[in-house]
Formats: structure tokens, sequence, C-alpha cells
């Protein structure tokens, strides 16, 4: 199999911007050909069509139709991930999904059946299992170095994303939603065990104007006792320089383990002039995307499959569901 034509559809996710900058790389590799975006947006759209020099498209239908690409990557607000990608299943085109993969269960569920009936690899962008650090703590995890886990307590901090991340129809949330399916994959992944129940608290936004949660605290109970912590909190200032921190404290019968996976950077706070920052580790989406093309190629499976991006958006909508009762809800719901 030679290089893979790539599509991304829409630029409304501010992820897209890198994962375009990572299949222009990949193209210098001549491993791809990134042939077209599409979007809704005309603006958005032109911008982004002339930013990486390929075809633009206002109607995604027609978008696969007439560049026929290998596999897309779907960048859109959460609530039409749906649509696309049952499109792209149909005719069969591989897919690269942001997280989270669906606002609702119904949704996600549609997506599996669609991509078991098509056979088309379907990877969800849960990024932090490509980051080196994350993936090393996997192996020291699996090799028994800490015996077996017993809790973890985790971070992932950000600043608001503005956009339409602040609309709970296009959303689907706030924080919670946009920040917890990380975390909460990463624990999937680390005990091999899934959430049993879910606790979530929040007292009040720290930005009273929003119509979603910014800052919340979740409790998880997995199956074979593992307890569980995740802050998702938009609690960073608008000038903070970086989407989060994902920071993992996870205890075992014979071990600790600290993961602090964007520790490698500089941040320069000068008293005239703007905050600036460079960041020096790994680049987890180049990683992501460099192994779903393999996976095409091998015809291998996804290290994060539709079905691991459906379970960490229950999480995430258990603690929703956890909220309005101000009690634990058991999983599955």
């Amino acid at each position: 199999m030679g290089k893979l034509k790539f599509a991304i559809l829409s630029f409304a996710h501010i992820h897209a911007w890198s994962y375009a900058s990572v299949l222009k790389d990949l193209e210098k590799e001549n491993e791809v050909e990134f042939v077209a975006v599409y979007d809704d947006d005309p603006e958005r759209l032109k911008k982004a069509a002339e930013a990486y020099g390929v075809k633009q498209y206002s109607d995604y239908i027609r978008l696969l139709e007439v560049e026929k690409p290998d596999a897309v990557i779907v960048t859109s607000e959460n609530a039409k991930h749906i649509s696309q990608v049952l499109v792209a299943c149909e005719k069969g085109i591989h897919v690269l999904c942001e997280k989270p993969i669906a606002t609702t269960l119904k949704d996600a569920d549609e997506m599996i059946r669609a991509v078991e009936k098509s056979g088309v690899k379907f990877q969800t962008a849960f990024v932090m299992r490509y980051h080196e650090v994350t993936v090393e703590t996997k192996r020291i995890i699996d090799e028994g170095s800490i015996g077996e886990i017993v809790a973890i307590t985790s971070t992932n901090h950000g600043k608001y994303p503005g956009l339409w991340f602040g609309d709970p129809d296009l959303a689907g949330g706030g924080a919670i939603m946009d920040h917890t399916v990380h975390n909460a994959d990463l624990m999937r992944w680390y005990t091999k065990d899934e959430a049993k129940e879910v606790y979530a608290i929040y007292k009040k936004n720290i930005r009273d104007y929003l119509k979603v949660e910014d800052n919340a605290l979740i409790t998880i109970r997995f199956k074979k006792g593992v307890v569980a912590s995740i802050d998702c909190s938009w609690s960073r200032p608008d000038s903070w320089p970086i989407w989060g921190d994902v920071y993992l404290g996870i205890f075992g019968t014979e071990g600790y383990i600290v993961v602090d996976a964007f520790r490698s950077f500089i941040i320069l706070a000068p008293d005239k002039g703007a905050m600036t920052s460079r960041y020096f580790g790994t680049n987890p989406d180049y990683e992501m995307i460099k192994d779903f093309i393999r996976v095409i190629k091998e015809d291998d499976t996804p290290r994060a499959t539709v079905y691991d991006g459906r379970q960490a958006l229950e999480i995430a909508l258990a603690a929703y569901k956890s909220l309005e009762k101000k009690a634990p809800v058991e999983l599955p719901l």
C-alpha cells in the first residue's frame, strides 16, 4: 500500500490545526497525501485551505465522493461527529475521530455498529496513549513494578477554550465532557478494567457567564476495586499556554508512580509583553497519526478503538447524571 489520501472534516476543534500540521510533515516523509478540508464555516474553511494548500469543500459528502480519501480526521463540533462518521463508514473510509466521539451513548453505539458493519479502522483521538511518558508508565505497570493498582489521583486542568465549547448543544457539556475522557481512558488502559460507579461534584462556575460547567471533581470506582479521581477543571487563566497538565499519581500495593506528561516546557512571562511558551516533549498528535497510518496499512487494531471512545464517554455522562442526582451513579448507564 502506497501513500494514503487524508482529508480533515472541519476545523471547528482547535486540535485540527495540529493534526493538519502533522499531515503536512508526513507528506514530506512520503507517508500521506493531504488532499482536502471541509468546513461549514466559510471563513474557517478558507483560512485552513490556504494555510495548508489543499482543496476546500463546504459539503463533506461531496468531498468524500470526489476526492475519495482513504481516511478522514473528524474534528467538527462534538455533536456533529455522528453524521460525518456514519457517512465515512458507509463509503469505506477509515476514521480518526476527535474526543469525545459523541455527546450521547446512543450516537456512540450507532458509531460502533457502523464501524463493525463497514470494517473500517476507527481510531479515537486519545493522544495520551501515544505520549512517551504515559506509554512508559503503561510498561512499568504491566511489568508489575508497583504490584496491583489500588488508587489513581489525576488532574487535567486547562483554560476555557472559548468558541463552541461553551455551547451545551454542540459540545454536550463543559469541562467534564472536554477534559474527563483523556484521564478516564488512561485509567481504563492502565487498570484493564471498567468503571462501576461515578460521583461528581462542583460548587460554582469560575466563569459565571458560562452555560456549561468549567470545574468539577469526579471520583470513580472500578469493578476490581481501584478508586480514582479526576479534576477536569478549566481552572487555568486565558493566557495559559498549554491545553492541560495530565498529572497522575498511581498507588500500587508495592509502589507509587508519578506521571507528569507536560513538564518539558519553558514559559516566559515578561513584565512587558505577552507570555510565550515552548514545549520540548513528545508530540503525541504526530505519534497517534503515524500509528493510525500503520494500523491501516497493516490491518491492525487501533490502540484506542471506537469502543474505548464509547466507554470514556460513558464515564463523563455518568458524572453529569451524578451532578443531577447529587449522588453516586452506577454503571453501565
